[in-house]
């Protein structure tokens, strides 16, 4: 599975969640990430989709797209923040690539997903692996 697919499946389930229940956004990370790791169990349907799963080293993304009991296809690991600053990100995308992108893990793509308005000031990491979607005003940017 490319990375355009998987950005297509996530854009197709956020809109899904602000077409028919639009309040989730304002509730909490937890709340959010259990409703959009609902959504795409439905595009994902040859793969488990898990949420605030804790690994072996106690980190615990937020929604991760695997088989589960083995790490041979983890495709693609998510951290969601509710209006992130920079410094946020810096660490989300960090954990992803030292952590989620190596041994014994070996997540194919991460992927930040912004509730609310992303800071002016994006860091700099691999565009090619990682994506940062921002769910601002209800809609997709």
């Amino acid at each position: 599975m490319t990375i355009d697919e998987i950005i297509n499946k996530t854009q197709e389930a956020i809109q899904k969640i602000s077409d028919t229940n639009s309040s989730i956004w304002g509730t909490t990370e937890w709340n959010i990430c259990h409703h959009l790791a609902c959504g795409l169990k439905k595009l994902f349907e040859n793969f488990d989709v898990d949420v605030e799963l804790e690994k072996i080293d106690r980190r615990r993304p937020d929604i991760v797209i695997h088989k589960r009991g083995n790490n041979k296809k983890n495709l693609v690991v998510f951290q969601v923040k509710k209006c992130p600053t920079t410094q946020d990100i810096i660490g989300d995308i960090e954990e992803i690539e030292e952590t989620f992108f190596r041994k014994p893990y070996l997540y194919e793509f991460g992927f930040f997903v912004s509730i609310g308005q992303l800071p002016k000031k994006l860091p700099r990491f691999n565009s090619d692996k990682i994506k940062i979607m921002e769910v601002y005003g209800w809609k997709i940017t």
